[in-house]
């Protein structure tokens, strides 16, 4: 199967590459507008150099696509978030007409949650109305309905995802990520709502095994997923989960924020796929082993 890869020089696209890679069945093609290299590169990788704002000109036959490029407010783009939003959603045309041109038959999406907004349930759902959502989200809940339009010749898997618990620790969001860098550095850890149920994460092993079920799938039809840690626990659980694994001498300081707490319901996904996601306490224990053990520097 051929599988083009967007974003590849993002954190999440360096993870997915990497672990897509070991999979023998799969012919991937690296999209990027940037240089890149790749040490090692295998036989069955390809290096493709490509403005996603721009007009793709050239063709190519591939399966599936998986989408995680992005602008967003981390990114280096120029004039702020209205640039975030146009670029985005000029990536958003540019692959769909790419995609119609050459036959592509899946698309995995890697949307967000901050197509939402401002949340005030205490469950997430599909149907959940966006409110009053940043650009960036608008942009996602945008290229969502784009990549869901019926004269569309693909279909396409959009993937609400919270904050994603990578092995790069070089940012400081999503919020866990900063929690997770304090306590590794045996700083204070002030944080709001620690009685409340968290399942607000999900890492890239999760995701690629997501990924891996929908290149197979012979039944998928288009549609939008939360995708997210399953068997939410505490706040102050997850935080004590993580001082534990690396033995952390951090304290904890509540903080007095009016701020809703939610959880993520994945339902309508497992009920689709017939699939079991990992629960939160598993995929924090996970990726932080991996950290642990590749040793990894803090900056």
């Amino acid at each position: 199967m051929k599988v083009m890869i967007t974003g590849i020089n993002g954190i999440l696209g360096k993870e997915i590459v990497h672990q897509l890679s070991k999979n023998k069945n799969y012919q991937l093609f690296l999209l990027s507008n940037s240089k890149i290299i790749i040490k090692n590169k295998k036989k069955k990788i390809k290096l493709l150099h490509q403005d996603l704002t721009k007009p793709i000109l050239f063709k190519l036959k591939i399966d599936a696509i998986i989408h995680c490029a992005a602008k967003n407010p981390l990114s280096k783009v120029g004039s702020g978030m209205k640039t975030i939003y146009k670029k985005n959603l000029k990536m958003t045309r540019n692959l769909i007409e790419f995609s119609n041109k050459n036959n592509v038959k899946k698309i995995v999406f890697l949307s967000s949650m901050e197509v939402y907004g401002l949340i005030k349930k205490k469950i997430v759902t599909e149907n959940l109305k966006p409110e009053n959502p940043s650009l960036y989200g608008k942009s996602k809940f945008l290229s969502e309905k784009l990549f869901n339009e019926g004269n569309n010749k693909f279909q396409t898997i959009s993937l609400r995802m919270p904050g994603v618990l990578a092995l790069n620790l070089s940012r400081s969001e999503p919020l866990i990520v900063n929690i997770l860098k304090k306590i590794i550095n045996n700083e204070d850890v002030h944080a709001y709502n620690l009685n409340s149920k968290f399942n607000n994460i999900t890492d890239t092993y999760e995701i690629v095994k997501f990924i891996n079920i929908v290149l197979k799938s012979k039944k998928m039809r288009t549609s939008i997923y939360n995708f997210s840690a399953s068997r939410p626990i505490k706040f102050i659980a997850v935080i004590n989960l993580i001082k534990k694994i690396f033995k952390s001498k951090s304290k904890i300081i509540k903080k007095n924020l009016n701020k809703t707490s939610f959880i993520i319901s994945n339902k309508k996904i497992t009920n689709d796929f017939n699939i079991k996601i990992s629960a939160t306490t598993n995929i924090i224990t996970r990726c932080c082993r991996e950290i642990l053990n590749a040793d990894y520097k803090v900056v």
